[in-house]
């Protein structure tokens, strides 16, 4: 059951469906040509002490909560930066059955770029009492090069460099923030190589359009995005034995620009993260 939730709340990294028998993309990923977009740079948007809670439900069934939450600005070795914090525990009825989840993915963003400077995930080994460190220090990418470094509990951390082959380099925390600024005509596409925990994953995320979404808040004007993730390993290549998988994701299409929902499909039946509380900062946002 753990297994399952952690899936779920790791915001589509780990949902999908297989490819097809001859091992291409899942019937309906588009292969024509689309107008190329990119994240744009800047402050990030973000207010100090926002905070948004997520429900993570398999077919309807509770299995985690999920919260993003944004800290203060602080100083990482002399540039100016703001922490995001996601935590996923598990909630429902895998609280009582799926043992031990406390997961934090904490990310250090550019206040000037909104560009991911450091990321790091401290979560509990699958079926284990084990808590797993990474540490990717993105900032400190050297050539097509970021130094990475994983333990377990106390132990001494050991290097995992990982290969890139895009410019950029974002976290997960980093990457959910850029897309509320993101715009665009429905149909344009950004490419982007992503940390999602030990992992890096290859995503390309396309604009769907313009719609209204119904969430606990209310029904809202939302804009979905369509993304398709590979995972990769630290050669940068397909890692082996996994699939290709794809979710959607809305966001307010509105000033807050609110990250909403996340769909995907799984092997285990449709899985949906949805919001279910959002506090506004306590100041100005930094992207104006």
């Amino acid at each position: 059951m753990r297994s399952i939730a952690l899936v779920s709340v790791l915001v589509g990294f780990a949902c999908g469906h297989p490819p097809g028998p001859n091992g291409n993309s899942p019937k309906g990923t588009p292969t024509e040509a689309k107008p190329k977009g990119e994240f744009p740079k800047g402050p990030p948007l973000v207010s100090p002490g926002e905070r948004m809670q997520y429900r993570v439900s398999l077919k309807g069934i509770e299995l985690a909560s999920y919260v993003i939450a944004v800290g203060e600005v602080v100083d990482l070795e002399g540039r100016k930066a703001i922490t995001v914090q996601g935590n996923a525990k598990l909630a429902g009825l895998a609280a009582w059955f799926g043992g031990k989840v406390d997961d934090k993915l904490t990310s250090w963003i550019d206040v000037e770029t909104g560009r991911s400077r450091r990321f790091q995930v401290d979560e509990y080994g699958s079926k284990s009492t084990d808590i797993e460190h990474t540490v990717a220090e993105i900032a400190k990418r050297e050539g097509n090069v970021i130094p990475v470094t994983f333990h377990i509990n106390e132990d001494p951390p050991q290097p995992e460099p990982q290969k890139a082959a895009l410019p950029e380099t974002w976290c997960l925390n980093a990457f959910l923030v850029a897309l509320r600024s993101w715009e665009g005509p429905p149909g344009t596409v950004v490419n982007l190589e992503v940390f999602r925990s030990r992992n890096l994953w290859k995503m390309t995320v396309t604009i769907k359009g313009k719609t209204k979404l119904v969430t606990e808040l209310g029904e809202l004007p939302a804009l979905r995005f369509d993304a398709h993730v590979v995972k990769l390993d630290r050669e940068g290549g397909k890692f082996p034995d996994t699939d290709e998988r794809d979710f959607s994701l809305w966001v307010s299409d509105d000033a807050g620009r609110v990250p909403l929902q996340i769909n995907a499909k799984t092997d285990y039946g449709d899985v949906t993260m949805a919001i279910v509380d959002y506090q506004a900062g306590n100041g100005e946002p930094l992207r104006k």
